[in-house]
Formats: C-alpha cells, sequence, structure tokens
C-alpha cells in the first residue's frame, strides 16, 4: 500500500471514530508527535526504523506516551499506526483528515507563500477574498519564500494563484522563448 492509500484508510478511521468536534485537538496532537519524531533522530529510528520489532515500538510508546499528555483518541490511533508499521505515512495521514475535516466543515485551508510574513490585517483582507472566491470559511497558514521578491502564491487545495513577482517572470521568460 502507499502513503496515499494509508492516509486515505486512516483518516477515515479517523473521522468514524472521533466526534467532529474533537478532530481539530487530535490534528494538532498528531502535529506535535510529527514534529518532534522529525526533530529527534533516534525517536525515528525507533518508531519509523526496521530495527525494532511492532510489539517493542508498542512498548516504547507505551512509556513515552504519559510525559506527552495527548487525549486518549490520539495515543489510541498513534499506537495503531506505530505497530501497524505506518508511522512514515504520518504527514500524508494529517493532510488527508484535515482536507476531509474541512470537506465536513465547508472549510478550507489556502497556504499564502510571501516573502514577507503577512500582517493580519492584510491577511483578513485576503481571507476574504478567497471566502468570495471559493464560497468556503478560509484558513489561512503563511509560509515565508524570500525567492518569490514581491507579490504571493496562494494554494487551495490543488488550485494555485500565482502573482507573484518571480511567477510573473517566469510566465514572461516562457513568451520570449516561443
Amino acid at each position: 500500500m502507499n502513503k496515499n492509500q494509508i492516509a486515505k484508510k486512516y483518516s477515515r478511521a479517523i473521522l468514524n471514530t472521533v466526534k467532529l468536534s474533537d478532530i481539530p485537538r487530535l490534528i494538532k496532537e498528531l502535529k506535535a508527535f510529527s514534529s518532534l519524531i522529525d526533530d529527534n533522530r533516534q525517536l525515528k529510528l525507533l518508531f519509523a526504523g526496521q530495527i525494532f520489532t511492532d510489539d517493542e515500538k508498542g512498548k516504547a510508546f507505551a512509556a513515552i506516551k504519559p510525559s506527552l499528555k495527548f487525549s486518549a483518541d490520539t495515543e489510541k490511533f498513534l499506537n495503531l499506526i506505530i505497530t501497524q508499521g505506518y508511522l512514515t505515512a504520518m504527514k500524508e495521514i494529517i493532510a488527508y483528515t484535515i482536507n476531509v475535516y474541512n470537506e465536513k466543515q465547508k472549510k478550507a485551508t489556502a497556504v499564502v507563500i510571501s516573502p514577507v510574513s503577512l500582517d493580519k490585517g492584510y491577511a483578513d483582507r485576503l481571507k476574504a477574498a478567497l471566502k468570495n472566491l471559493i464560497d468556503r470559511d478560509v484558513d489561512i497558514e503563511n509560509e515565508v519564500d524570500p525567492s518569490l521578491l514581491g507579490g504571493f502564491v496562494v494554494r487551495v487545495g490543488s488550485t494555485i494563484y500565482d502573482s507573484s513577482v518571480k511567477g510573473q517572470l517566469r510566465l514572461l521568460k516562457s513568451e520570449l522563448m516561443r
């Protein structure tokens, strides 16, 4: 099974077993665990590597879970994907769960890539414009990429709106090369 198939399967399991109101908390806790694994090489080798058996991984997780202070739903789910050996698909599971949750809530997440961090006023105006454009409530995640020079790139689902200087220069170059 590839990571996308795993993500679909386990995000459906989350949505079918966890109350809809608890899903944002669960997603936040899964993101925290994912970043913990990414930041700590030893934990990554322990949980995502092939060195230890699934039983040993389960015991190790049981030993550290009291210090994590996660909800029972999150602990149960993490234990499941660790013992099943699917921790490597954690980012895909989180992303797919967010997408399906947003679909159910009539929401969308817009990733805005800009050369500098967006201030609150500009983010609010952009949020309102995107809400009118896609007819959904929009949450904005800002990523900074200084190579854009100016403007910004907005990604909502699979749709990309590119109004960056870098994107405009790329279009101009392709026109001139024809």
